[in-house]
């Protein structure tokens, strides 16, 4: 658990470690961020931190018998609540408002995890506010969120706020493969998203495995000059990709091979490609092409989402872009540099 939150958010588990070192904490944090950032994780090993029977400079053992059942989520004094359902209901804050008011099992001190806090009903983030309001006895509250613009204003004004930054993509990369996803989809993956649940959700989705799929045989019949580049758009584009955050997609795929191409034509580090699995087949491609070629195909790729966002006809967007890249690796002078 230490070694994953090091990896996570290193600067917050710092500042945290300070805190616990100096008796600091705040009763109540909001912790903000996107999923997959470390928000419960970092809320546990403080938790652990809290009741460690060996802790040194602040920091939590993470191997003595409270840090084992606070990171298994059963020490009695660490009271958890996740959303039942699709909200959190009055009666889940009615059962923490009463367990405020209790003193610790095993000791003077409670810690509160409220995970997804912005889905509470508007009953019961009014019943949160009081121990917001009125905080009694050793307790600290975290409340974690992924959404702090649905949160009552009332109760952002009533707790410490902690954003926790988008994953680098080193390490979302590396949290992806250490999860089973593999490096070619991982590579890929990061580009895409710094959500690591959402990219979890992407890798096991049919829909788009098969759209990178074949934005790829789109990009190689571009890229040969292929005529049926054209046709491709009606035949099979328009008949997977049908919404607009899917056109956006499609785009957006494009682009990453076209920015990877632009790194291979400049030497630049090759370990950060979002699709190392073509590498050969982009070397090739880069070989007989000027990096002035495909600055101009990123551009123009970056116009056509422009185009999308002021909801011109998609069908003619990608027929348009289809001649246009071809045209421009017609037209310009080859391997002038």
């Amino acid at each position: 658990m230490e070694n994953r939150i090091t990896r996570l958010q290193p600067v917050l588990m710092k500042q945290f470690q300070q805190k616990m070192q100096h008796n600091k904490l705040a009763h109540a944090y909001l912790f903000e961020g996107a999923r997959g950032t470390g928000k419960k994780e970092l809320a546990l090993w403080i938790a652990a931190g809290l009741f460690c029977q060996n802790k040194q400079n602040g920091m939590p053992c993470t191997t003595c018998q409270n840090c084992t059942r606070v990171f298994e989520e059963h020490h009695p004094d660490v009271v958890e609540v996740e959303p039942s359902g699709l909200s959190i209901k009055v009666e889940q804050i009615r059962y923490l408002k009463s367990e405020f008011g209790k003193s610790g099992v095993e000791g003077n001190r409670k810690v509160f995890i409220v995970s997804d806090v912005e889905k509470m009903t508007v009953g019961a983030a009014n019943s949160l506010l009081k121990f917001l309001e009125e905080p009694s006895g050793n307790v600290t509250a975290f409340l974690l969120t992924t959404a702090k613009q649905r949160i009552l204003p009332t109760i952002l004004s009533r707790c410490q706020m902690i954003h926790f930054s988008p994953l680098p993509k080193n390490v979302l990369q590396q949290e992806l493969e250490e999860n089973g996803v593999s490096k070619n989809q991982s590579a890929l993956l990061v580009h895409l998203t710094n959500d690591i649940a959402k990219a979890h959700e992407m890798v096991q989705d049919e829909w788009f495995i098969d759209a990178h799929q074949m934005i790829w045989k789109w990009f190689m019949k571009i890229a040969k000059k292929d005529k049926q580049s054209f046709v491709f758009v009606q035949t099979t584009i328009m008949n997977h990709f049908k919404e607009r955050d899917h056109y956006q997609m499609a785009l957006e795929l494009l682009l990453l091979i076209y920015r990877d191409a632009l790194k291979l034509a400049y030497d630049a580090e090759t370990s950060r490609l979002a699709f190392p699995r073509y590498q050969k087949e982009l070397t090739q491609f880069v070989n007989n092409k000027s990096s002035r070629i495909i600055i101009s195909s990123i551009e123009e790729i970056l116009g056509s989402q422009k185009k999308l966002e002021s909801n011109v006809n998609a069908q003619g967007i990608f027929e348009q872009l289809a001649i246009r890249l071809m045209n421009d690796a017609s037209h310009l002078p080859e391997k002038t540099r």
